[in-house]
């Protein structure tokens, strides 16, 4: 456990200060949080840190790492910014990012095994990926359950809008029933217009980095996702059509197709009334 170990910096300061109460953070400075001054004792591998922080059981050692590590990490979180579609001089964001880098980093540094033939950064790779995409899936208007899934989702989405096959392409390239491939179909159709994150299938497809693939699924959510949308889409049905277009316009959702639009420009409740002639504002909402 990491609460074994010490982390003192004595003899260290960072070398370029953030000032939080500033004007913001400048790229340079966002690419530079991790440097430190004076600079860190010289290794032949940056392994060595590393092995020494966990032989001594002071996170001293995983500062001098990331000291030297930086570079190859803002080179990673801007290659996921210009995929993601995000802002790459958002500093705050890039920061916030970094940030869930390093804490996946520390979570999984006592797991590091060298007998397993893997320098740490090559072992960290995939989890550093995992964080970014964990970051991303906080930030999203949609969710699911665990990260497994999300990828999954995001899969099965640029395959639903690259392919004229979806759900066979799905079911083949992941090893799984076509029952389970159209419950994926059926998550996509329903937040496809809330994130444009089927643009660029970075997940896989282009990277040649097969991240969605696991060797398993949590059967049990994606099909309760999918029992709950049929509850759902029974219950509307039983609606006449003015409950329904009312439902329909002030959700600013379309029940046929999904589609969602932003909820900025959805009727208000007077503006309703006023599309149902005899109607009030206190009937819509009591609706």
């Amino acid at each position: 456990m990491l609460n074994d170990f010490s982390w003192n910096m004595t003899g260290y300061i960072p070398k370029h200060q953030v000032n939080p109460h500033g004007d913001g953070i400048i790229p340079y400075v966002a690419e530079r949080i991790f440097q430190l001054e004076p600079e860190p004792p010289a290794v032949d591998s940056l392994n060595e840190y590393i092995l020494s922080a966990l032989r001594e059981k002071n996170l001293i050692y995983f500062s001098f790492f990331l000291h030297h590590y930086e570079p190859q990490l803002n080179k990673r979180i801007k290659d996921f910014l210009s995929v993601d579609g995000g802002d790459l001089y958002d500093t705050d964001r890039f920061i916030d990012i970094k940030l869930s880098c390093r804490e996946q980093m520390l979570q999984k540094l006592m797991d590091y095994d060298l007998a397993k033939g893997a320098e740490y950064a090559t072992y960290i790779f995939p989890f550093i990926r995992d964080a970014m995409l964990r970051f991303r899936m906080g930030e999203e208007k949609w969710s699911v359950s665990s990260l497994t899934n999300y990828k999954m989702v995001r899969s099965m989405a640029w395959l639903y809008h690259n392919t004229k096959d979806a759900v066979n392409e799905f079911s083949e390239k992941y090893n799984c029933d076509l029952a389970l491939a159209e419950e994926y179909l059926k998550v996509v159709r329903g937040i496809r217009n809330q994130q444009p994150f089927y643009v660029t299938d970075e997940d896989g497809e282009e990277t040649g980095e097969d991240v969605a693939l696991v060797d398993s699924w949590n059967y049990t959510d994606i099909l309760w996702n999918g029992i709950q949308a049929e509850k759902v889409q029974r219950a509307f049905e039983k609606l006449n059509y003015r409950e329904q277009t009312l439902l329909e316009k002030r959700l600013a959702i379309c029940m046929t197709c999904g589609r969602v639009s932003s909820w900025k420009d959805r009727p208000t409740f007077e503006e309703l009334a006023v599309m149902f002639e005899g109607s009030t504002a206190s009937g819509a909402i009591r609706f």
